[in-house]
């Protein structure tokens, strides 16, 4: 369609021409060798306006010297003229040089001057051999005379060669010398005249809105321009030329059908005759062409330099939208063709560039080219499809005679380009497919299926789901609906899971209608619910396939599971029950879900599955509720996709320790293939939650429905599937998640003791509360609880039974989660106050502790008191019990030592309540004959909780020991001398008196040194000098005396000092019989009560203020 193709390489030789004069015979023997050797190698090729180095091949055509073919000074097309010229002589002598040779080269360049030429060169070839090599060489040899005559200044114009033809080292060096001289002079002659090129095409581009101006012309210029810098190996320069005239052709097609000054376009306009095809090699444009054959011209030539670049994948790219562009410029020129013509060309064109991209496959190409060359399949197959409806050819049409002609003449516009027999052109692979159905048919499902495979291979699913459908559709017309069935399935399940619900919608129709066509009633009846459901159908499309769907469920002999999708939409899960539910309690839940359905339908089961929680097969990505509620956010079906992927990190370490490379890594390595037609999971429902009453009917919309279900079974569970029965119809939904949980538990009956907030008294029968609280089961009524008691400790449930250690009592009858109380009494005597209750229970093995302690109702302390030698026992009682007590017949008995009460409380009743104190006090009557260390004391009282009671003891015994008066301690405070009172600020006198009693009592006190300390209050008295010594006592008769410094700090009547006195023990009284452990330092010991008796407590002394200055 793009000319006429040329089998023998380029079209047009656009290498430089290059002139020879002088003797043409030494230029005729080295000619063959100079045109191979010009362009073996590279140059550089520097052009103005800033554009980039280019390294080159320049080649060149030599021709004789001819004045007339010259060209002229201002002649823009200096490619088509001779650009260098060269002189060659074999002159080596002087004098014949200058007789004859001068004459000739200066004729020469006179001739090339007056054409203003000023690239020329020349050249003296020197042939001699060895011989000649040992003779003198002469002063001056002919290349100096010629550069000094003609090119004083240009030494680079005059070269000569030696022995061109040999192959020594010499000559080898002047020869390379000679054409890399030739090389360089002559590109800067080309490069002079591409510039002038350059600079005529730019002109005439300029000038294309003027009356006059052939787009035609144009093009032959510039593409002669392309056809230079393709001839030069600048391949991608001369693409950019192709890409002008491309472009500019466009812009005067979509702007200059309205101009009156593009008259030149309406010759494109004639009706289209023949549509051979795409041609992608050399070719020839015809004088007159037609707007496809220029079309295919221009294209055939970008690809060309396209694949010379190594650039397959960017000529499949540039296919399609040159399709397009022809087809829209045939548009808008209103230019006439036959039917089915343009889509014959079309169908040509891109099969010749699916060809030449198999042809030049590469490997490490196929992912770039393929792309592109998918959507060349898949157009290929829509305009072969498209010449089928044409032409009679799909399945079920029988072509007429109209239809037959079509076909006769659209396989004469194609003209012949036959292939070869294992390698046929697209225009035999297209006449063969018009001729026949089968043919047509092969030839569609292959460019069908290699579409869909090269769209699977770069990752476009979708698009190669949108071929399977229009497969789909040709396998319908051919009657194999269970292929169709297949394409449709897998092009609704991508389209569902990108989220283009118009497109699964129209794909659920026509899966209905293949469903309908094969009389598969089950499948029909799962499409007829999606397509009845799908809110992008109109509505009345909608009622059609719902009356279908329930017109075909009464002739489902088994149910049919369909999963929910979009039928029905879930809204939200709330588990209004507890997330701990008891056994044999009820489970609510309230489902809210949105029927798509346009019409009612009536439920006969409604159920939510219920799931055992399995550890062992739990996965660890499941996500749970924390809450009671599911709402539509949480049950939306996220993305596998768009989740975070897991990452661990990579360290590689050298064998010094030290870190070479650090990387992270996926921690899902392992791949998995989906399957693409996976059933839908369906749960065990044999424990479910229920709808009460039934059947239920689901309108369009909201629904909200209320399942129950008793709690019969222990463990926990999670909600599982919702099934929604309609006849036998099983809608069933996806798991729900996240898992939400609730926890069946057994309640155990439990048998617990309790007391009041007042603590157990011992001694007096109490009542507890034995509570029996019935769990989630019942316990048989003549089971026995048995009572065992700690020794000490008696009880009773019958009120008017004697106490016992042991006991036991009948469960009764009960109800489920109700408590019934026991009153039980209980009595602990005085000696223990720990005691323990066991219970065993018939409901399990284990015997119940129940720990009790007692307290006795009262409690006692007790002082002793001395005046000099006297003894007083201060006795204290206190109420420990909740209700007043009466107590009376208080008795101190002291063993062998007389004591006498002190009052007539003793014997006269008393009432004590809780927490008030009650004192008794006794005098010890001292025998000074009878003294013994400790006195064993026995308190007791009787008590009782009324008149009626019968009274009990209460018993408190202590020992009284080291009682006896050792010291007797006196202290006063004297002014100093010359005052008569005590001042504040005044030094007084501290007179401390210890005096030992052990004479009068005749006894043996055995402490004869004493250590005194003042222990005065910082803020009322100063002690000044020391505040402490040692007194021994040698005679016991004298009382020792010492007298102390202190100053009164405030005024009033003060306490004396406080002093103590304690047993001063020396650091040589150590044990003699453990000498190695014998004391080192001294210590003290503390009296006892009642061994010092302090006559200075609670005396005063009056201060008054200090003497004021000025008084």
């Amino acid at each position: 369609m793009n000319g006429t193709l040329i089998e023998d390489g380029p079209i047009v030789d656009r290498r430089p021409i290059v002139t020879c004069a002088g003797e043409l015979e030494v230029f005729s023997a080295i000619e063959d060798n100079l045109v191979q050797a010009l362009p073996q190698d590279s140059c550089d090729w520097r052009r103005s306006l800033g554009r980039p180095i280019r390294s080159v091949h320049i080649g060149a055509t030599f021709a004789p010297f001819s004045p007339a073919a010259l060209p002229k000074a201002s002649q823009w097309d200096l490619i088509r003229q001779p650009l260098f010229h060269i002189y060659w002589t074999e002159c080596t002598d002087v004098d014949v040089y200058k007789t004859s040779v001068r004459e000739d080269i200066d004729n020469w360049l006179k001739e090339l001057i007056a054409k203003d030429i000023h690239d020329w060169l020349v050249v003296v070839v020197e042939n001699y051999d060895g011989k000649r090599a040992n003779k003198l060489l002469p002063r001056t040899t002919v290349l100096d005379k010629i550069r000094a005559d003609f090119a004083p200044k240009q030494g680079d114009r005059c070269i000569s060669v030696i022995n061109p033809g040999k192959v020594e080292s010499r000559s080898a060096d002047s020869w390379r010398g000679l054409v890399s001289r030739i090389r360089h002079l002559l590109l800067i002659s080309y490069a002079r005249a591409v510039a002038r090129l350059e600079d005529h095409v730019r002109q005439q581009r300029e000038r294309r809105n003027e009356i006059g101006w052939d787009f035609m012309q144009y093009f032959q210029l510039q593409e002669e321009l392309a056809q230079v810098l393709e001839m030069l190996g600048l391949n991608d320069e001369a693409l950019v030329q192709y890409d002008e005239l491309d472009a500019l052709f466009s812009q005067f097609v979509v702007n200059g059908i309205t101009s009156e000054c593009v008259n030149w376009l309406h010759k494109f306009q004639k009706p289209l005759e023949k549509w051979h095809g795409l041609k992608l090699g050399p070719s020839k444009l015809s004088n007159n062409p037609s707007i496809l054959e220029l079309r295919a011209y221009l294209f055939a030539k970008q690809a060309h330099m396209l694949l010379l670049t190594d650039k397959v994948w960017e000529m499949a790219a540039r296919c399609l939208p040159f399709l397009h562009t022809c087809t829209r410029e045939l548009a808008i020129l209103e230019i006439s063709a036959p039917p089915g013509a343009v889509a014959c060309w079309l169908f040509l064109a891109s099969m010749e560039v699916l060809q030449t991209c198999d042809k030049f496959n590469h490997a490490d190409e196929v992912e770039n080219y393929s792309l592109h060359t998918a959507s060349l399949w898949e157009y290929s197959s829509q305009k072969i499809r498209s010449l089928g409806e044409l032409c009679g050819l799909l399945p079920g049409d029988v072509p007429n005679s109209q239809q037959l002609h079509t076909v006769v003449l659209l396989s004469a516009g194609m003209g012949d380009n036959p292939g070869t027999p294992n390698r046929p052109s697209p225009t035999d692979k297209l006449k063969e497919a018009l001729c026949s159905q089968d043919a047509f048919n092969k030839t569609y499902l292959e460019l069908a299926e290699l579409a869909m495979g090269t769209y699977k291979h770069i990752g476009r699913l979708r698009s190669a789901r949108l071929v399977g459908r229009e497969v789909a559709s040709f396998y319908m017309l051919l009657g194999e609906t269970q292929k169709a069935a297949a394409f449709l399935g897998d092009a609704l399940r991508t389209f569902e899971q990108d989220g283009w619900h118009e497109l699964a919608a129209q794909t659920q129709i026509e899966l209905a209608e293949c469903f309908k066509k094969a009389k598969d009633v089950r499948k029909l009846v799962g499409a007829s619910a999606f397509v009845s459901a799908a809110l992008e159908i109109d509505t009345l499309i909608r009622w059609t396939y719902f009356d279908e769907m329930s017109k075909c469920l009464d002739s489902l002999d088994k149910p049919l599971v369909v999963p929910f999708n979009d039928i029905i939409k879930i809204v939200s899960v709330c588990l209004n029950s507890d997330s701990v539910i008891m056994q044999d309690s009820m489970i609510n839940v309230e489902l809210v879900i949105e029927s798509n359905f346009p019409r009612e339908i009536v439920s006969t089961n409604l159920v939510v599955s219920l799931e055992v929680d399995n550890k062992e097969n739990k996965k660890s990505n499941e996500k749970y509720c924390s809450s009671r509620i599911l709402t539509g956010k949480d049950l939306k079906q996220r993305d596998p996709m768009l989740q975070r992927l897991r990452i661990k990190r990579n360290l590689d370490y050298k064998q010094d320790k030290q870190l070479a490379t650090a990387g992270i890594a996926s921690k899902y390595t392992e791949l998995k293939r989906k399957d693409s037609a996976a059933p839908p999971v369906q749960a065990d429902f044999s424990y479910c939650l229920e709808v009460p009453d039934l059947p239920l009917l689901i309108t369009p919309g909201l629904n909200v429905i209320r399942l129950k279900k008793q709690a019969n079974k222990i463990g926990k569970f999670y909600l599982g599937q919702v099934a929604i029965h309609v006849k036998n119809l099983h809608l069933i939904s996806s798991m729900l998640t996240p898992r939400l949980a609730l926890e069946i538990r057994e309640e155990s009956p439990s048998l617990k003791l309790y007391k009041r907030t007042a603590p157990l008294l011992s001694g007096i029968e109490q009542i507890m509360n034995l509570i029996l609280t019935i769990g989630s089961y019942i316990i048989e009524p003549k089971s026995k609880i048995k009572l065992t008691a700690s020794p000490g400790l008696t009880l009773q449930v019958i009120p008017d039974e004697p106490l016992v250690s042991a006991l036991e009592f009948e469960v009764g009858e009960n109800i489920r989660f109700t408590s019934t109380r026991t009153r039980l009494r209980i009595l602990a005597d005085m000696l223990s106050k720990d005691h323990q209750v066991t219970i065993h229970c018939p409901w399990t093995t284990k015997p119940i502790l129940v720990p009790l302690n007692f307290t006795p109702p009262l409690t006692a302390g007790w002082r002793l008191h001395t005046v000099l030698h006297r003894k007083f026992v201060q006795v204290s009682v206190v109420g420990q019990c909740e209700s007043d007590l009466i107590i009376d017949q208080a008795v101190l008995k002291t063993g062998n030592m007389p004591c006498s009460a002190m009052g007539k409380k003793h014997e006269s009743s008393q009432i004590i309540s809780n927490g008030s104190m009650f004192f008794y006090m006794w005098e010890l009557v001292l025998d000074s004959d009878e003294v013994s260390s400790t006195i064993k004391t026995e308190f007791s009282v009787r008590y009782k909780l009324d008149e009626k009671d019968e009274d009990k003891l209460y018993q408190y015994f202590f020992d009284i020991s080291d009682y006896q008066t050792l010291y007797i301690l006196d202290a006063n405070v004297e002014p100093a001398k010359g005052s008569e009172f005590c001042r504040v600020g005044i030094v007084c006198h501290l007179n401390l008196s210890m005096k030992s009693a052990s004479q009068m009592l005749r006894t043996n006190n055995n402490v004869k040194s004493v250590m005194y300390e003042v222990l005065a209050e910082q803020s009322v008295w100063a002690v000044c000098g020391r505040t402490a010594g040692v007194v021994c006592f040698d005679s016991e008769d004298e009382p020792q005396t010492v007298v102390l410094d202190v100053m009164p700090l405030t005024s009033g009547y003060l306490p004396l000092p406080l002093v103590r006195i304690s047993k001063y023990i020396p650091a040589e009284s150590g044990n003699s019989e453990k000498p190695n452990k014998v004391d080192t330092h001294p210590r003290l010991e503390p009296f006892s009560a009642g061994q010092v008796y302090n006559k200075s407590k609670g005396k005063q002394v009056h201060v008054i203020a200090a003497i004021t200055e000025g008084y």
